[in-house]
């Protein structure tokens, strides 16, 4: 099966069966812009409200280019970016929150942002609890004044001495203009074209091309503040096309950067000895691969064993051998929803005392063990009761599991998620894949319509580096009956309905706490133990990616040996990577001739950085003119086509006949000569003949004269 998996996802890697896009005209100048994409197919043109379910369109570039954050953590080099602000601070007891807003940041209307934007988002979130992130704000939120234009003072309900970072990179928390929603209903309001402080604003939308074009604002506040104003006119973002019109669109450099989701390994090494316009950009992904989470109100995955017997089924060294993204990734060590990071490895220590405890207490360790796990069926009456190769629960009806996936193209997921099926089904559990849109795996995992949630193991921790953020992503909080929209918490979006007062505990006194107080280490401790003892989470293999860029229009992209800043295109940080790069200076313009190549000749690359060949002698191609040159003077090819051997055999005949009808023209002459002789002969006897015929004639005038007078003689005589 998974031999079968991966050549499907090199399907067109070999074959350009599909004509490439870049036979669509693009609506803006393509020297002008950086082409992105997405797996996420478009479905919301016209609207940019983060608040409310469909109100924003993943992957389209607004939350990369348009919108922006109060300050970023650059993960690649740990710089902390302070940008919409200039810090903050905390009371003593961490209970005052004081935020400074720089000068000179404006929206792309030109209107300032100010404190007031600050203030007038936290109250119409305490004021509409149904919205996105108003649980949040409500849980902490006391009250909120402005000072003046540029200092907001936020009162906490409790102490929380990491409030900072609801106002990070994809914190919970993202100020909008007063001016703009103010009177608005936030329940149904488009921000369309959205109103954002980002270097970019909407040029326009085309479905009909599956495409979202952004325009480079030219008044944009970081021009004048920091300096800095990204190269790119446009910024393009598209819905990625089937994998070999993507790989031949990013060969012919149609397309900047590919989504590395969907960009596998075997089609880089194979980008790569077709073009020379390429750079790589390998980086680990903050989000593991393997179960995100599992439903804990659907039976029997409400039944801790059973959730360690299926993460026992997970082959994570096989996975991590055949894993289709990088050239190499690692097996995923321990079960939570963290990366491997070194930001965490200060947890370590711990991870393995709580380990060898479970082992102790339950009789399970963190491995690939298909036997302990039927062993653990088989205790809990989980039995083939019919023969049949399926088991039954207790209650006799037959014991079937389905794993959510996004789609196969999505192949670091779907791979892993169809090996687990086959895995659960050798050790007679009847499981199935199912697989949708990114977007609807979002929406079932909310509404819980899901069994086991198969993909990627995103938690709240990797942003701060704190694991008091995963804790409080299974928060009872969070719990809602399944068909309920969950609105917050759970592994990368799936709410996996788990209730646990002791883990509730720790997490509200853990926010309390400075990392450092040795009460905060003791909580860790008691908090990683109870998720990894319940089995909430199973990752197998970390998620490396490549990301990839075109140096066809661009240079000056992340690099593994420059990696000034995350890589990533569906980041919000991107706009620092956009910031960086430069039109590439364009080459002399070559120019192409035709050439037939008189001997084999094996494949090349031509001066333009493209691969020729290889050519068999007779073939014909357009190839550059000096490559031309340099095969012409070598022997390998000409200008001219070679004679075919058929006209060979005919010239060979004709030349034959040449010679033959020149004998004959030789003896065409000597004949000829012998003829005018002959004619000379011939006139002169011609000559004696006319002479001998005069005295003839002049005889037989004299013999009529004679015979006449000789009758008249004879007359008279009568």
């Amino acid at each position: 099966m998974l031999a079968l998996l991966m050549n499907i996802t090199m399907l067109g890697a070999v074959n350009f069966i599909h004509p490439s896009s870049a036979q669509v005209a693009l609506p803006v100048p393509r020297e002008e812009a950086v082409i992105c994409e997405t797996d996420t197919a478009y479905t919301v043109w016209d609207k940019a409200n983060q608040f409310i379910p469909m109100g924003t369109q993943w992957g389209s570039g607004w939350h990369q280019v348009c919108q922006e954050w109060d300050w970023y953590i650059n993960y690649a080099t740990g710089e902390i970016i302070y940008w919409r602000i200039t810090g903050w601070e905390y009371s003593e007891d961490c209970k005052t929150f004081t935020m400074h807003i720089r000068r000179g940041v404006k929206w792309n209307d030109g209107v300032p942002y100010t404190s007031r934007d600050v203030a007038f988002t936290i109250n119409m979130l305490k004021a509409n609890p149904v919205l996105f992130g108003a649980a949040y704000v409500n849980e902490w939120v006391e009250s909120v004044e402005t000072p003046d234009d540029y200092t907001v003072v936020i009162y906490l309900k409790k102490p929380n001495p990491m409030f900072h970072h609801t106002f990070r990179m994809w914190g919970p928390f993202n100020a909008r203009p007063e001016h703009v929603w103010k009177d608005k209903d936030p329940k149904e309001f488009a921000n369309w074209p959205p109103v954002e402080t980002g270097p970019y604003k909407l040029y326009r939308t085309y479905p009909e091309l599956n495409m979202f074009i952004w325009e480079r604002d030219e008044n944009y506040w970081a021009k004048e503040v920091f300096g800095l104003f990204p190269a790119p006119k446009y910024v393009i973002w598209r819905y990625a096309p089937p994998p070999d019109i993507d790989l031949a669109d990013f060969i012919h450099g149609m397309v900047d950067a590919p989504l590395p989701h969907l960009f596998s390994w075997d089609m880089i090494k194979m980008a790569m000895r077709l073009t020379t316009n390429i750079t790589l950009a390998p980086y680990l992904d903050p989000c593991p691969l393997g179960i995100s989470t599992f439903n804990c109100e659907k039976y029997p995955l409400n039944i801790t064993e059973v959730r360690w017997a299926i993460a026992l089924c997970l082959n994570k060294e096989k996975l991590a051998a055949l894993y289709p993204m990088a050239e190499k990734t690692w097996v995923s060590p321990y079960p939570w929803p963290i990366p491997q990071y070194a930001v965490f490895d200060k947890y370590k220590p711990i991870v393995e005392r709580v380990l060898k405890r479970i082992e102790g207490e339950l009789g399970v360790k963190y491995e690939y063990n298909p036997a302990k796990a039927a062993a653990i069926l088989d205790s809990l009456g989980f039995i083939d009761r019919d023969g049949d190769g399926i088991r039954e629960t207790p209650s006799g009806t037959k014991l079937s599991l389905e794993i959510l996936s996004r789609p196969m193209t999505v192949v670091q997921e779907y791979y892993i998620a169809a090996d687990l099926a086959e895995e659960l089904r050798k050790i007679g559990i009847d499981a199935i894949v199912r697989t949708v849109d990114p977007a609807m795996w979002h929406e079932l995992t909310a509404l819980g319509d899901y069994e086991i949630a198969g993909g990627s193991l995103c938690s709240s921790a990797w942003l701060p580096g704190e694991v008091v953020y995963m804790f409080n992503d299974f928060h009872s909080k969070w719990y809602v009956p399944v068909g309920e929209r969950s609105v917050g918490g759970g592994v990368h979006g799936a709410n996996p309905r788990y209730r646990n007062p002791e883990l509730d505990e720790i997490v509200d006194e853990l926010w309390t706490l400075r990392s450092d107080d040795p009460k905060a280490q003791e909580l860790i401790e008691r908090g990683i133990y109870i998720i990894m003892r319940d089995m909430l989470s199973a990752p197998a293999v970390e998620k490396m990616f490549v990301q990839v860029f075109s140096t066809a229009y661009w240079e000056g992209w992340p690099s593994e040996k420059n990696m000034y800043h995350v890589p990533y295109i569906w980041w919000p940080e991107f706009i620092f990577v956009l910031f960086s790069i430069k039109p590439r200076a364009l080459p002399p313009a070559i120019s192409y001739v035709g050439a037939y190549f008189l001997k084999d000749v094996e494949a090349f690359t031509g001066v333009d950085g493209k691969i020729y060949g290889p050519f068999t002698e007779g073939a014909f191609a357009m190839i550059p003119k000096d490559d031309a040159e340099r095969l012409v003077a070598q022997g390998f090819a000409s200008y001219s086509p070679p004679t075919p051997a058929e006209l060979t055999e005919i010239a060979r005949a004709v030349s034959d006949l040449s010679g033959r009808v020149s004998r004959i023209e030789t003896t065409v002459t000597d004949l000829s000569s012998d003829i005018s002789d002959l004619r000379n002969r011939v006139d002169a006897l011609s000559g004696q003949i006319a002479s001998m015929t005069s005295v003839v004639e002049g005889i037989g005038v004299v013999t009529i004269i004679l015979v006449i007078v000789a009758i008249a003689m004879i007359m008279r005589k009568k």
